[in-house]
Order: structure tokens, then C-alpha cells, then sequence
């Protein structure tokens, strides 16, 4: 749940609210570079730094529905789609014009043609696994132990091992 820094709680909706103009003004300084990107981690940190509100869910929970509100208040106000400049797990065609038309619109080092629509640069993990050991000789299985047998003492009433006469108070067994 979101806080501010006193630790007192925030609705999620007023986060997204205090969150909204944080994010825009992320985005216009994005836009003003020619093919920047903005990652949503970055564009999370950003925004609750600015806003001096904090959440400890990860960006991925909640950071949709806060580029919905800057591309709700982009259309409000006439501009380009500002949210196409924080990528998130896909990326296609239509968001790289999208972020053409955010470039045109404020980058100071657009090229003289107008530039030409990017997609984000696709970042690859490696991962390193460790070859798989083989298969170990089977094992045998120990002979399962008889379990041990119990009834309850009808004079003590305690719980003891099968026998003739009780353990704990030596009365006689009905087994």
C-alpha cells in the first residue's frame, strides 16, 4: 500500500493522482531527447521520489494504470502520446511512431528529416545453467520399521505401548 514518508497510508488512488504529474513531467523531459526511453523502474523511482510518496509493490502492479492516466491527460491536453516513451515487456510499431510523434513534438536534437520511428532495443538476459547431474544408481530402500503399537490405559488413561500391563501405572491391559 502506498505511504508517505511519516508512514502514514495512501490510498491507491490518491497515489495515482500525486503520481500523474511526476510521471508527465518525466515524460516531456524523455521526449525532449531524440530516441530516449524511460524504463518503468526508472519512471517508478522517479515518481515517488518527486511525489514523496512511496509503495513497496513492485512497478509492474500498479505502473499500467499510471501511464493510462498520462495518456488520458496527453489527449486532454492535445499532445502526443507521452506514455509510449516508457516501455514496458512489449514493444511494436505502433508505440515506436508513437514516440516519433513525442520526439517531433519536443526533442531538441530531432534530425533535420523528422527522424524515423525506433522500437525500444530488445535487452537479452543470459542465463547460466548448470548441467544436470545424472541419474545416481537407484536407490534401495531400507525395510520400513514395524510401527509401533499403542493403546490407551483404561486406568490412567495414558497413551503406552502395547504390553500386558500399563507402563505408567501397571494396571493390567486389555489388548
Amino acid at each position: 500500500m502506498p505511504h508517505r514518508a511519516n508512514g502514514s497510508y495512501v490510498s491507491n488512488a490518491d497515489a495515482l493522482t500525486a503520481w500523474t504529474p511526476a510521471a508527465r513531467e518525466a515524460l516531456l523531459t524523455t521526449a525532449a531527447t531524440y530516441h530516449a526511453l524511460l524504463s518503468a523502474d526508472d519512471l517508478a523511482a522517479h515518481v515517488q521520489e518527486e511525489s514523496g510518496i512511496a509503495t513497496d509493490q513492485a512497478p509492474g502492479f500498479w505502473i499500467r494504470k499510471l501511464l493510462e492516466r498520462v495518456a488520458a491527460e496527453a489527449q486532454r491536453r492535445e499532445e502526443p502520446p507521452l506514455a509510449a516513451l516508457c516501455v514496458l515487456d512489449t514493444d511494436d510499431d505502433d508505440a515506436a511512431m508513437e514516440r516519433l510523434l513525442c520526439y517531433r513534438a519536443y526533442a531538441t536534437d530531432l534530425p533535420a528529416d523528422g527522424g524515423v520511428p525506433a522500437r525500444a532495443p530488445r535487452t537479452t538476459v543470459t542465463v547460466r545453467r548448470e548441467p544436470r547431474a545424472r541419474a545416481a544408481a537407484p536407490r534401495i530402500r531400507e525395510a520400513a520399521i514395524p510401527a509401533l503399537r499403542e493403546v490407551t490405559c483404561t486406568n490412567c488413561f495414558m497413551i503406552v505401548a502395547v504390553r500386558e500391563t500399563c507402563s505408567s501405572c501397571g494396571a493390567p491391559l486389555n489388548v
